[in-house]
């Protein structure tokens, strides 16, 4: 029997490092596509559309929550179960050649170019070379030749949400390093959307970064709940004069201080009462002198904290609010943060979102307040008298256009840096990146260097990227600027220069965030994988290299993507619909375009599906809310458009979900071939035969009615066996319900094959969400495979309630989420995304 070959995609496994050669990788090309495309994906994009659309997915449809304390459960399950190479161990015991369970072996395939979001940033004080860098969902990674490697070094158990760090800078202790994890967007921090990268606790290293050990003081070992203060950790800093290993921790509800390393803590501002502040931040000059800022935002992202204030402190234990009354602090206020003047220690600087107050902006519609406030300390505790105060507010950009003005997505991208040699020369990060040569005093000295390009027409800055997090300056050189955002790690030798030129860091930074993936189904060894990523656009690759550059093919949001036969059109989609047939060589360069998605399409998911029918490529079906559209010949879509079309497009009138939208498509290639299975997102599931021929009004099979599936889940994905469409695997990704069952029979009953990924029978307890499904059927009978939450899983036979799924890739994909795999049963490729 043929051994298969199989290849992952895959931005977090620990890889060898990339050697120095490398560095030459570019920012990916930028294909030229309309405007009108970048302004309509502009205006889609809205992180709490992403936050609803994963609660959607993963919450508990008997509780309506995401099941406390999940994460640590569902990874403690996922290391009792068997691994490849536990399984051959166990051969070996019996006496058994361990050579009848080939040892599959993992290939990273980047993309070694492109970061995912980063919050976390910094340079060894002692080493400008030595870099660490944090991945929202990432983990740590460290980099010793100043970024032209990259090596992760958090393990796969290890939390990854990675959100702020800092370094014990005083001499002798600069081997000791902290980090926060959990990142909060959204509405709620205990429910709904938005605590998608729950946190728990504070991580330290003592040996430079290269490992890591979380404190036991600040984790609960639930992430997967809110119940302690360390869930949400906004910034992190040490005290350079202090005798003590003095660390304060900015965390939802307040500030925390620990003298011991964070072998114990103590509330410092504020605490977990009922109405504590959601947003703070904390930051501590060279003589130990504390700013910390506490948002009357509350827990819910409601008005009305009792511990709001800019605060100051001499000692970390005494604090005083230094909120000017005249002219007036804002009355309202979300997330401040902080800015310090390394030269002038006495100037500090507090950029933040102020509803009602500063700045307006309107971006898309959506209307925001921010505020830009100086502070020079006189004397005193700094408050009343002892404190001047400035409000520059109006002076925040407001270069107009689509992308030009200060926008800080609610709270959600923010950062202020002052030059290390001029306490007039300020750095503010919101969407783009500014630069204001006099601390923004009069509107006129500030200069767009970053984010979105300052053409402004949606287009990316070259070599950076937009919504920024964290900056951080070179300790040798000012003129040297790190930025952290959502694509990565960036860095200018010349941040000062009147057009400032940034180099990407992200060479072998593998923290790109992994919605969708596709390859060319219908061609053996063909290398091109193309595939969706969070704020990363829609990305390309045609080499087995891992160290080859990916293309940036769409922009946005990268969602559903397809290869026609050949690689003779690429289907690739956006946040909520917007759906592109692009025409590319075989390096990934655009020869023309067409937009595909249909007129009249509305409702759509935020990453929503669609399926080429196997039989005949040209056929699109493509869920919009609760209506099913199929496209008879996507090649008669003139070339060229970039409004929605309504050539050969039909809704499918016979289907009717009710109020559910359609969330999962499934077509056969054979046996019979176009048959289209199709899932909700509160678990109905059809049948639909002969559908590229089908008339409008075909009434599909109901093949959830009566046969024990889950009920109010979401259905992910559905599988058809390529070999025979009566075979087929169906996916509910929520907790707390069964997530995998089987037809042998076109639905007409269904099996549950979860076996050992649910903890209990009825999918109650510590399993994990089930994202993604697909049957292999090269070597000689099928290879079922998914994904989930606590990594990637295969079993080649299903056995009803005892099947046993085996952990592939223990050492290179990990314990990640896996949410997409593609299979060609042509030549054993299997790539998946994570």
């Amino acid at each position: 029997m043929k051994r298969p070959v199989r290849i992952l995609l895959l931005r977090l496994c620990v890889a060898a490092p990339v050697t120095a050669f490398f560095f030459y990788l570019a920012q990916p090309t930028v294909p030229v596509l309309p405007a009108a495309l970048r302004s309509e994906l502009r205006e889609r994009e809205d992180p709490s559309r992403r936050d609803s659309y994963e609660w959607l997915r993963l919450h508990d449809p008997a509780t309506g929550t995401i099941p406390e304390g999940i994460r640590t459960r569902e990874l403690a399950l996922a290391r009792t179960l068997p691994t490849t190479k536990t399984l051959r161990n166990e051969l070996r015991k019996r006496g058994l050649d361990p050579g009848i369970l080939p040892e599959i072996s993992w290939t990273q395939r980047g993309p070694s170019n492109i970061g995912g979001r980063t919050r976390a940033f910094a340079a060894d004080v002692t080493n400008a070379q030595l870099l660490l860098a944090g991945g929202v969902s990432g983990g740590m990674w460290r980099s010793t030749n100043g970024g032209l490697s990259w090596a992760k070094s958090t393990t796969p158990d290890q939390l990854h949400s990675v959100t702020c760090l800092t370094q014990d800078t005083r001499p002798g202790r600069t081997n000791i390093w902290y980090y926060g994890t959990g990142e909060l967007r959204g509405n709620s921090a205990s429910g709904g959307g938005g605590a998608l990268y729950r946190g728990d606790g504070v991580f330290k290293s003592v040996d430079g970064g290269q490992h890591w050990v979380p404190l036991a003081s600040t984790v609960t070992g639930i992430p997967g709940a809110y119940d302690q203060m360390f869930d949400y950790v906004w910034n992190i800093v040490t005290n350079p004069a202090s005798q003590q290993d003095e660390v304060y921790a900015a965390t939802i509800g307040g500030v925390m201080r620990s003298t011991d390393g964070g072998t114990t803590w103590q509330v410092a501002l504020g605490g977990p009462t009922t109405d504590h502040s959601r947003y703070t931040d904390v930051a501590v000059t060279s003589q130990g002198v504390l700013y910390a800022t506490m948002s009357d935002a509350n827990l819910n992202g409601a008005s009305g904290s009792v511990s709001q204030g800019l605060w100051r402190s001499v000692d970390g234990i005494s604090w005083v609010d230094i909120r000017p009354a005249n002219p007036p602090w804002p009355p309202r206020t979300k997330r401040i943060v902080i800015g310090i003047a390394p030269s002038d220690e006495s100037v500090v600087y507090f950029l933040g979102e102020t509803p009602g107050y500063g700045k307006r902006s309107v971006i898309d519609s959506d209307e925001e307040w921010n505020s830009f406030w100086k502070y020079r300390y006189v004397s005193g505790a700094g408050s009343g008298s002892g404190g001047t105060w400035e409000d520059r507010s109006s002076n925040l950009p407001g270069f107009g256009g689509p992308v030009g003005d200060f926008y800080s997505q609610g709270s959600y991208n923010l950062a202020v840096k002052v030059s290390p040699d001029n306490d007039s020369l300020v750095y503010i990060g919101s969407t783009n990146l500014y630069r204001t040569s006099n601390g923004l005093r009069t509107a006129g000295a500030t200069a767009w260097i970053g984010g979105y390009s300052n053409r402004n027409d949606i287009s990316q800055y070259p070599g950076h990227h937009c919504d920024q997090h964290v900056l951080f300056f070179d300790q040798e050189n000012p003129a040297i600027l790190y930025s952290g955002n959502d694509g990565g790690v960036f860095v200018t030798r010349d941040c000062r220069a009147p057009t400032v030129l940034w180099e990407s860091l992200n060479n072998g930074y593998f923290t790109a965030q992994f919605y969708t993936l596709a390859i060319d189904e219908s061609t053996p060894g063909n290398n091109v994988i193309v595939g969706g990523t969070q704020d990363n656009s829609t990305l390309f690759v045609n080499s087995p290299d891992g160290r080859s550059p990916w293309l940036d093919v769409l922009f946005g949001d990268g969602a559903f993507c397809a290869i026609a036969g050949g690689r003779s059109s690429y289907y690739v989609s956006a946040q909520e619909g917007l759906t592109y047939r692009l025409l590319l060589t075989s390096t990934g360069q655009l020869t023309n375009y067409a937009r595909v998605d249909p007129q009249g399409g509305s409702g759509y998911l935020f990453i929503n599906p669609f399926s080429l029918d196997p039989s005949n490529n040209a056929v699109m079906y493509l869920s919009a809310g609760s209506s099913l559209w199929r496209n008879s010949n996507l090649l008669g879509i003139p070339l060229g458009g970039t409004s929605p079309s309504s050539v050969n497009w039909g809704r499918m009138t016979g289907v009717q979900v009710g109020g559910a939208s359609i969330s999962a498509l499934g077509v056969s290639r054979s046996s019979p071939r176009s048959r289209l299975y199709l899932g909700t997102t509160d678990g109905q599931v059809f049948r639909l035969d002969g559908a590229d021929v089908a008339p409008a009004g075909t009434i599909p099979v109901d093949v959830w009615t009566g046969k024990n599936l889950p009920t109010g889940a979401y259905v992910s994905a559905i599988a058809a066996d390529p070999a025979n469409g009566d075979r087929a695997m169906l996916v509910f990704s929520n907790y707390g319900v069964r997530s995998l069952f089987f037809t042998a029979n076109g639905g007409a009953s269904w099996t549950d094959v979860s076996g050992n990924l649910e903890e209990n029978p009825d999918g109650s307890g510590s399993g994990p969400s089930v994202r993604w499904a697909a049957i292999q059927t090269y070597g000689g009978g099928p290879t079922y495979f998914v994904g989930t939450s606590t990594g990637l899983y295969s079993t080649r036979s299903l056995n009803g309630a005892a099947t046993v799924w085996v952990q592939e890739g223990e050492s290179a994909i990990g314990r990640v989420v896996v949410d997409m795999i593609a299979v060609r049963s042509l030549d054993g490729l299997v790539a998946a995304g994570t």
